[in-house]
């Protein structure tokens, strides 16, 4: 794969259009970081006035730029930004940055000066990073775009935001604590390239060894899960994304619709991504630091050394929460560490040397417990006394971590161990206080050991290469295609279907105005047993005769549910002391009139069904995300699952294995394996199930919910039945295709 955004990091020259020599100005910003953070290429100042800045030539125009220039920095205002990526166009520049804002994040006028931008970008096939960014950085081309003060070092992050003050603060404080970046995208309001080119051109990057992505806006979220999978299949990538959380209350009416969710869809992206989420700044940082740093680690246990026992206790818990567990140190192990740490050291783990360890009891101890072949990984957490400084620590640490001391081999000798190159096992360090931390950071990282504040984002750092490694070891298959489905059929039920039951508490997606329909039962079990799921035998009846007559004709027992507007659910009541819309285990006519005459009002429906055979009542739904596309859903069925919320969500469609992590994560899933004696459920029939809904969303893009509440589950090799069958449709002439 090539990089997508090769120009915008090595140029043959750099134009500033609307630069100034005004040292408060932005534009001058840029021009001063292009001349003095490295970039070896000419420089080209324009502003019409003319003249010099910065002992360099200003041109009137962009036309008069000579060659060689491929890249365009415009950092005029909005109004004028168009114009100047014509000009940019004519003059054959290919890729252009533009900084100014006053376009999409103002609303609809906005939005039309992007859509110009896009059509002169195409007409002239110019990319183009922006509008409402701060630019680009490259620290081993070098090039530096941006008006930001201070540039990083030399790192092995790539780090894309939609953001520019994001970028900003975390380029400051990386320069502060010594953190080094390899490239920056500020993609602003993503107009033209977007994540998934950024994280294509992180992918190619030789020295990009993570990437971290703050998120805002995805407006073609499939498009970012295959790029972040091409990425994730050679390095890690950590995604915060905003927007996760409900702004308002949404009317909704299955359990699928009541239970997925931004940030629902944001998991379940992840996961088909290889993606690891983090919930704030702070942990996206955290867990790029170790990423950059270590390899994976290759398993759960984790040894604690310090002087402080309970901020220890407090790492302990964290990395519980982790997945990560304290391991049980050997007794050869224990002896050792005896060796080296201050007299009355407690050397099972955490390994407490109390309240006066040295820098060499912490480096002689941390070399003990990585050549410990029950340790996976080690955290330091030192407490800073007035007695040792943490610079010096931190130097220990740091060195111990790549044996690089002096008297490295005679120190391995003397403790018994082998004097090998750099440790492979993960080390974090937790140095925790306010005076000289910055110093004993910085000195940390250039050991390449991770520094953090508090011992549960050290955790956090550990527990993010755990998760690395279970999603190296364990590639997120392709989906597998399903087989023996009838679509044509599916969806002639659904075009010309005149429904029964309008469907207005469903939310429009964005951009639509076209109302949702909602199936009647009959036609809903009509469309799943067109992909091959098991139904029982059922349909509508309009009196209680023709209730009679159906349900001999389908054999009892028969269940009778109430069909109307209003109703979706079988429990539903329409009035006080209803008594619900459902009448279960009828045996004769006799019972199927008489609840035909209780739960049908006048102008209603039945829906007559037979009875399933017992089994475990699950839920098996879909929802039609407006970033992502459909997603499925599994868990425990029946009126409290939304209560319970022990549901699985994955992208559709999805492959066997995806629908196999689905069942295992849930209550439900337990329940399927058997559970006090009781046999097994039949998951194969589960994992069939969830594999064709997942089709059924990928091949009808009308259709924005299915609910099949309760799926029941007989015993292993007995099948499952869905006996309640809901579809929510966009009607043929306007379908909302994601």
């Amino acid at each position: 794969m090539t990089d997508p955004l090769h120009t915008f990091f090595h140029p043959r020259g750099v134009a500033v259009i609307g630069a100034s020599s005004n040292p408060t100005k932005l534009s001058h910003g840029v021009l001063r970081n292009l001349v003095t953070h490295g970039y070896r290429g000419p420089v080209y100042p324009v502003n019409p006035r003319g003249g010099d800045m910065l002992g360099l030539q200003v041109y009137a125009s962009i036309a008069e730029v000579p060659d060689p220039v491929d890249l365009a920095v415009i950092v005029l205002s909005a109004d004028r930004t168009v114009a100047a990526l014509e000009a940019c166009g004519q003059r054959g520049i290919q890729a252009v940055v533009l900084i100014a804002s006053g376009f999409g994040e103002l609303g609809a006028g906005g939005r039309e000066r992007e859509a110009q931008l896009r059509e002169v970008a195409h007409r002239y096939g110019v990319r183009f990073i922006g509008p409402n960014c701060v630019g680009v950085v490259d620290t081993y081309a070098p090039i530096d775009t941006t008006f930001i003060r201070t540039m990083p070092g030399q790192g092995m992050i790539g780090f894309v935001s939609h953001s520019g003050a994001v970028c900003g603060g975390t380029m400051d404080w990386a320069s502060a604590v010594g953190v080094g970046f390899s490239r920056i995208i500020s993609l602003g309001n993503q107009a033209d390239v977007d994540v998934a080119d950024a994280l294509d051109s992180l992918a190619t990057d030789p020295h990009t060894r993570v990437v971290a992505a703050y998120v805002e806006g995805l407006p073609d979220g499939r498009r970012f899960v295959e790029a972040a999978r091409r990425l994730t299949l050679h390095k890690p990538l950590v995604v915060l994304k905003a927007g996760r959380t409900p702004s308002g209350t949404r009317a909704v009416t299955s359990h699928t619709g009541a239970l997925a969710g931004a940030d629902r869809a944001f998991q379940a992206a992840c996961r088909r991504a290889g993606a690891i989420p983090v919930e704030d700044l702070e942990q996206l940082v955290d867990a790029a630091i170790a990423l950059a740093y270590r390899q994976p680690l290759t398993g759960p246990r984790i040894a604690i050394l310090t002087n402080a026992g309970g901020p220890s206790a407090v790492g302990a818990d964290a990395l519980d929460r982790q997945g990560l567990r304290l391991v049980d140190l050997s007794e050869e192990t224990q002896a050792r560490l005896r060796e080296v740490c201050p007299p009355g050291a407690m050397v099972g783990n955490p390994v407490d040397m109390l309240g006066g360890p040295q820098p060499d009891h912490f480096a002689d101890g941390l070399e003990v417990l990585l050549a410990a072949p029950e340790v996976d990984g080690v955290m330091v957490v030192f407490v800073p006394q007035a007695i040792m400084p943490p610079h010096d620590v931190a130097v220990a640490v740091g060195q111990a971590r790549t044996k690089r001391h002096r008297n490295g081999d005679v120190r391995a000798t003397r403790l018994g161990l082998r004097s090998v190159g750099e440790h492979e096992k993960p080390v974090v360090c937790c140095i925790s206080g306010g005076g000289g931390i910055r110093a004993a950071a910085r000195a940390l990282h250039a050991h390449a050991v991770p520094h953090y504040l508090t011992p549960a984002r050290a955790a956090l750092g550990l527990g993010a290469l755990w998760r690395y490694g279970h999603v190296r070891a364990h590639p997120v298959p392709d989906p597998e295609p399903v087989t023996g489905v009838d679509r044509e059929r599916a969806s002639a039920i659904l075009h010309p279907h005149t429904p029964t039951l309008p469907h207005s508490h469903t939310p429009t997606p964005p951009h639509s105005h076209t109302p949702t329909l909602l199936l009647d039962p009959q036609a809903g079990a009509e469309v799943v047993a067109a992909y091959r799921l098991c139904v029982p035998p059922s349909g509508l009846a309009s009196s209680a005769g023709e209730a009679a007559t159906l349900a001999g004709r389908i054999g009892y027992p028969v269940v009778l549910k109430r069909v109307a507007p209003g109703v979706v659910h079988k429990a539903d009541r329409l009035h006080p002391g209803d008594v619900g819309g459902v009448a279960l285990d009828l045996a004769d006519a006799d019972a199927v009139r008489e609840a035909f005459a209780q739960v049908v009002q006048a102008g209603q429906r039945a829906f007559v069904q037979r009875m399933a055979p017992k089994g475990l009542e699950v839920i098996v739904g879909a929802q039609r995300d407006p970033q992502f596309g459909p997603l499925v859903m599994f868990g425990l069925g029946g009126a409290t699952v939304e209560v319970l919320r022990d549901v699985a969500f994955r992208l559709a469609p999805l492959s066997a294995t995806e629908a196999r992590e689905m069942v295992a994560e849930t209550a439900a899933g337990r329940l399927l394996a058997g559970v006090r004696g009781q046999p097994p459920g039949d998951l194969d029939a589960v994992v069939e199930a969830l594999l064709r809904v997942g089709q059924l969303m990928a091949d009808l893009p009308e259709v924005t919910e299915v609910d099949m509440n309760p799926l029941i589950v007989g015993t292993a090799g007995k099948g499952a039945w869905a006996v309640d069958v809901r579809i929510v449709y966009r009607s043929s002439n306007n379908s909302y295709h994601n």
